[in-house]
């Protein structure tokens, strides 16, 4: 009798993990990939220009400049107005994919070796949360404070413009406006939305909204906002040692 009980147990335990593994393969399956404009996935560490989507009049890519009207002088990601202009080319770095992670090495007769991560390990997936930053510097984009300007206006009448004031990696409470995710707006075509609304920090208040351009002294500034969006693509950056 107790036999029987015993493949009973081990019958349920199989079927349990055997469901378990089928939803982790199903939901893994289901995380849809960002596309460039060329329908290639986009990979982590790659560079990549962020472009309107609107063609004729949307401007261009996303550089970093500085707003006159600003007192802090911080560096701010503002859009070319030229549309031919594709901007600086950034990276993307998932949570997940801290700089130490990111780096995994493995050890063969004493010799330390660096494993190449799979494409599929290597890829930005859709509202994954993200840190983007221009490539060769140390900082990435952060949401500037809504009040760290101008104290006396409350958040909704205060805008909050996208800063490169960000310490890359470690997800937490201390980085949380470092965040951004990717949203598809488009089936029939890549184009896409970039949002803040980070997930690193489940006991910190954020204030979502979606990246979209502000207007100042004839110059086109990214900023967060809850009511108004921009669609982007992402061109790879070709380099020479690309061809």
């Amino acid at each position: 009798m107790w036999r029987r009980y015993v493949i009973f147990g081990l019958l349920v335990l199989a079927s349990f993990f055997c469901t378990e593994a089928i939803a982790g393969s199903r939901s893994h399956h289901q995380a849809q990939a960002v596309l460039d404009t060329d329908g290639n996935q986009l990979q982590v560490e790659r560079e990549y220009y962020i472009v309107s989507a609107i063609r004729g009049g949307g401007g261009g890519g996303v550089t970093i400049g500085k707003r006159e009207s600003s007192s802090s002088r911080t560096p701010t990601v503002r859009q070319h107005s030229y549309d031919m202009n594709l901007g600086s080319p950034v990276t993307f770095t998932p949570a997940s994919n801290s700089a130490e992670e990111m780096l995994i090495w493995e050890e063969f007769d004493g010799v330390q070796y660096l494993k190449e991560m799979s494409s599929e390990e290597n890829r930005i997936e859709e509202q994954v949360d993200l840190n983007i930053g221009f490539s060769g510097l140390k900082r990435v984009w952060q949401v500037e404070e809504a009040n760290s300007e101008t104290s006396s206006a409350s958040s909704s009448q205060t805008t909050r413009y996208v800063t490169l004031k960000g310490q890359p990696g470690h997800p937490g409470s201390s980085t949380v406006r470092n965040w951004f995710k990717i949203e598809r707006i488009s089936r029939s075509n890549p184009e896409y939305r970039i949002t803040y609304c980070p997930s690193v920090c489940e006991s910190c208040h954020v204030e979502c909204g979606n990246v979209g351009i502000t207007e100042e002294n004839r110059k086109r500034w990214l900023s967060v906002s809850q009511l108004r969006e921009f669609p982007f693509v992402f061109v790879r950056a070709r380099h020479s040692k690309d061809q």
